[in-house]
């Protein structure tokens, strides 16, 4: 059928209105493009929130960092932590035989001073110290620290026995030929080694979970060695103290 003159030709297709949706019109071919619900959210957005995820953990985690620093600062400075001191206060001779043949028993008494400084916190001393007493090296006598707690703020003098037996062959021809000589110029150098475990406590409760150790070398002159009743002169003290974080027995 032909259009009248009047008219214009018709189009070969009509734009059908989708019934379900006023206003909506379907896509080429009649297929209706896809819609989305109010929940899709893109790839970008996602990155977005993992990111923020991210930034959130790392800022508590180095407020959290901080605030435990502070605190351990703070609390040294209230502490305020101080090095023990130790000085050997006092040598006597109990009994010194040195017999011809270089056999010796020796018996001395040395009396170390323990300066506790801090105000907060007490020194235990524990079980498994040595004392000893050289000469040139070789060990003339040993003995222990007692166990004991030493409380803040404290001075406490500590008297050590120290006993020993020498055989001639055990000594040293040399050796004991050497300290004879010294001996006799009432001038005998001679070395103490202090090795004792200690922990350190606030109150009732114990700082470390193994006890650290404390070294104490002290090289020192005496004038006496084989008179018991004479008082022993002290000359040419030398400290050497070290530390560790656990005690090496």
């Amino acid at each position: 059928m032909h259009s009248g003159p009047n008219h214009p030709p018709r189009p070969p297709y009509v734009m059908l209105q989708d019934q379900g949706a006023p206003g909506h019109y379907p896509g080429p071919h009649g297929r209706n493009p896809p819609r989305f619900n109010g929940q899709y959210r893109p790839n970008g957005h996602r990155k977005n929130t993992c990111l923020r995820c991210y930034c959130c953990f790392y800022c508590c985690f180095f407020i959290t960092l901080v605030v435990i620093i502070a605190a351990l600062v703070i609390s040294f400075i209230i502490i305020n932590p101080h090095v023990p001191e130790y000085k050997i206060n006092d040598f006597s001779v109990k009994a010194f035989n040195l017999t011809p043949d270089l056999n010796l028993h020796a018996h001395f008494v040395i009396t170390v001073k323990a300066e506790n400084p801090n105000k907060q916190i007490s020194i235990i001393y524990g079980k498994g110290s040595s004392v000893t007493l050289l000469y040139s090296g070789m060990k003339l006598c040993s003995g222990k620290v007692p166990d004991f707690t030493q409380p803040t703020k404290n001075t406490t003098m500590i008297n050590v026995d120290l006993k020993g037996d020498l055989k001639g062959s055990d000594f040293g021809g040399s050796l004991g030929e050497s300290l004879m000589e010294k001996m006799k110029s009432d001038r005998i150098p001679l070395t103490v080694a202090v090795r004792v475990p200690v922990n350190v406590a606030m109150g009732k409760m114990h700082v470390l979970k193994d006890p650290m150790g404390i070294y104490v070398n002290c090289s020192m002159v005496v004038n006496n060695l084989s008179q018991p009743d004479k008082k022993v002169g002290i000359s040419d003290k030398k400290y050497d103290i070290d530390f560790s974080y656990k005690f090496k027995h």
